[in-house]
Formats: C-alpha cells, structure tokens, sequence
C-alpha cells in the first residue's frame, strides 16, 4: 500500500467495518452478552440466533485484521525508529489472542449450546474468550498503538487536538483491559463503547490530516522543451 489514495480508502472501510460491528453489538448481539443477562438468557439467544451471532463474530474478525493494517499505515509516516518495530509486533501480538476469542465465540460457544452441555462448561469459554480479547488482545492493540502515537507526536505529525484525541483513545482502550482484568463488566462496557468511538474517529481524522494533503499533491511532469 504505497499509494496514499489507497490508504484512505482502506482506512476508510476499516472505520465502517468498525462502525457496523459496534452497532451489532449494541444491538442485535447484545442479548448474548454478559452485560444484563444471565447464563442461561445468553445461552437461550445463541441456541435462538446462532447465524446472527456467528457473522457479527466474523466481522469483528475482520476488525481485528484491520486494526493491524491502520498501524501499519501509520508506521508508514513514522520516521525509521526500532520502537516503530516494537510498536507494531504489540499489535501484531494482539491479533493472535483476539481472533482467538472472536472463533470461541463464533463458533465455540453455539457448540456448547447446540450439544446441550451445562451452564458452567459456557460460563468457562465465554470467561476464557473475554479475556483472550478484551484483556490480552486489547491490552497488547492499545499499548503498540499508544507507542506508534508517541513516535508519531515525537516526530510533529499531528496538530495538538489530534495528538490528544489519539492518546486518549489508546489510553481508554488500556482501561477497558484494566476493567476486564478486574472483572468490572459495566466500566468495561463503558470504556469500549467510549474508546472505540474515538479510536475509529481518530483512524477517519488521521486519514484527512496526513493522507489527504498527499493525495492533493500534483506530482511533477517534466515538461518537453
């Protein structure tokens, strides 16, 4: 991807694959959640809305995929520094435990509903599966994407309301790993909710601040004498 023009438009589809899958699962998925509901309502949804809840997984798949790619955009404007590197293997790290969850929960638990096994076989894989994403996977995103951020206001990127709406969208997203951890499941909703608006948001403005100029840029022609 050499081409600014198509960074943006990736960037672009990125945020909408975001947008989408964030409406999903404040809407139609939310009933499998452990936010409001009891084991037995979630288990009761997936039994009812197994393709539902399977294609919402996958696009979040998807997501994951595409938050790797944007700091690889990113890392692309960043000046050569080893901690560029460090920035992006977190992230690259982060992707192996988050899809890792996404299959449990796609796949996994509709098994366990399906084949009828007990509350406490579900209550452990959907336990292991929040951890894996919003404890470990999440953790290691924000944290390389915090650092890429860093390098990028180091190197005077960014104009300051940017700088300091793209680390307080890593740092809301470090907190929402905190609250996981913790096990602190309605301050873990509420750090998601809030970092992923502004991490997607972030994505959308870096887009028109940095590869936006370079697409407006007209290259030089050698004009025939």
């Amino acid at each position: 991807m050499s081409q600014p023009k198509t960074k943006f438009i990736v960037i672009h589809i990125i945020a909408a694959l975001i947008a989408i899958a964030c409406l999903l699962m404040n809407g139609p998925m939310r009933a499998g959640l452990p936010i409001d509901t009891t084991v037995a309502e979630r288990m009761a949804f997936l039994a009812n809305n197994s393709i539902l809840w399977m294609w919402s997984w996958i696009t979040w798949m998807f997501c994951a995929i595409g938050l790797l790619v944007f700091c690889v955009i990113l890392s692309d404007e960043i000046n050569t520094d080893f901690r560029k590197t460090i920035g992006i293997f977190l992230v690259a790290l982060g992707v192996a435990p988050d899809l890792t969850a996404e299959v449990i929960y796609a796949f996994v638990l509709p098994k366990i509903v399906s084949l009828q096994m007990d509350e406490s076989t579900f209550l452990l894989f959907e336990h292991i599966a929040s951890h894996l994403t919003g404890y470990l996977g999440n953790g290691l995103y924000n944290l390389g994407g915090l650092l890429l951020t860093y390098l990028a206001i180091k190197q005077g990127m960014f104009k300051t309301w940017v700088s300091v709406w793209g680390v307080t969208a890593w740092i809301l997203g470090i907190l929402l790993s905190v609250s996981i951890a913790a096990g602190e499941l309605k301050a873990a909703e509420l750090f998601t909710a809030s970092s992923m608006v502004l991490s997607t948001l972030w994505m959308v403005i870096f887009s028109h601040q940095i590869l936006k100029p370079q697409i407006s840029q007209k290259p030089y022609v050698l004009q025939e004498k």
